[in-house]
């Protein structure tokens, strides 16, 4: 899949400002290197190794060798479109407020979904990152991690990704939404999102994320996610409706005890669905409660966003 995606960008027409692009090799054991390599003289490519596994320790190992006044970030899975940067650098121009930007994600399927897996059932954006929404101002809905822009005085400032989140190849119970978390906190801090609908990429899906296996894990670790990263008054407000957290799990568990004896059915995902969100919720909750549900630490940049 990488020789793919590097082929995508090796089409990507440049921006005026130019381009080059970082990749970070997170502990590979497999031909990843060779690949990398068979890509270095088509384009400007910077190579780096961090061994310690997590998607974030990864991206923060990347920052000090960043230049330029754009940062694109994205995943190893990601098809761009050809004019994706140039689009990007557009907006950048334009939305001088912004530091923020995301762009179209549209799911590249292996092959038609099963019937029973349908966006009314449960949440495209979560399990594929698909995202359409109109140009303009966006909260954190609006960026997810296969498409999303910073400029770099951000970093520069001292904005570094929070590295509990997941991935994680060490910890097949990390919570996920590491970018969602990163663009929360700039926002309470003060910097404004854009969002940049011609600014397309295609996310590669495997087969295996086809499968209600793979779909309730992932249900499982979002609700962790959204726990653990989101403000607390946020969560406590959220979970205070239909009885509060307790209630909510109660009604969802017999729901879902009801499910497995059901056929395969869009019914059926989004009673398991709901159940392991709400799990995975829970289990954000009990890490966070000696705090009364704390926010994960990150930089302070309230003050450099002043400056």
């Amino acid at each position: 899949m990488l020789g793919r995606v590097l082929g995508a960008f090796a089409r990507l027409i440049p921006p005026p400002c130019g381009w080059h692009l970082v990749v970070v090799d997170n502990g590979s054991t497999d031909e990843t290197p060779g690949v990398l390599a068979a890509y270095a003289g088509r384009m400007a490519l910077t190579v780096l190794s961090e061994p310690r596994p997590g998607k974030f320790r990864a991206l923060n190992r990347a920052i000090p060798h960043l230049s330029g006044e754009l940062t694109v970030v994205t995943d190893d899975d990601v098809l761009p479109e050809p004019d994706w940067l140039v689009r990007l650098a557009l907006a950048a121009e334009r939305q001088t407020r912004a530091n923020l930007f995301g762009g179209t994600i549209l799911p590249e399927w292996p092959e038609p979904p099963p019937s029973w897996l349908r966006p009314d059932a449960v949440d495209f954006g979560v399990l594929y990152a698909l995202l359409r929404r109109p140009a303009g101002a966006c909260d954190h809905g609006g960026i997810y991690g296969p498409n999303m822009a910073v400029r770099s005085s951000v970093f520069a400032a001292g904005a570094r990704f929070d590295e509990s989140i997941g991935p994680n190849a060490d910890d097949p119970r990390y919570p996920m939404g590491g970018e969602t978390e990163f663009v929360v906190r700039l926002r309470q801090a003060g910097h404004v999102a854009w969002f940049v609908p011609e600014a397309c990429v295609r996310h590669i899906v495997r087969r295996e994320q086809l499968t209600e296996a793979w779909i309730l894990q992932r249900a499982w670790r979002n609700g962790l996610g959204t726990g653990v990263s989101y403000p607390p008054d946020w969560v406590l407000a959220s979970m205070a409706g239909g009885g509060g957290l307790a209630r909510r799990m109660a009604v969802a568990r017999a729901g879902s005890v009801l499910a497995r004896g059901l056929p395969a059915s869009a019914l059926r995902l989004r009673l398991l669905y709901r159940e392991r969100w709400l799990a995975g919720m829970a289990e954000a909750v009990r890490r966070r409660a000696p705090d009364r549900v704390p926010v994960l630490s990150g930089p302070a940049l309230a003050a450099a966003h002043e400056r």
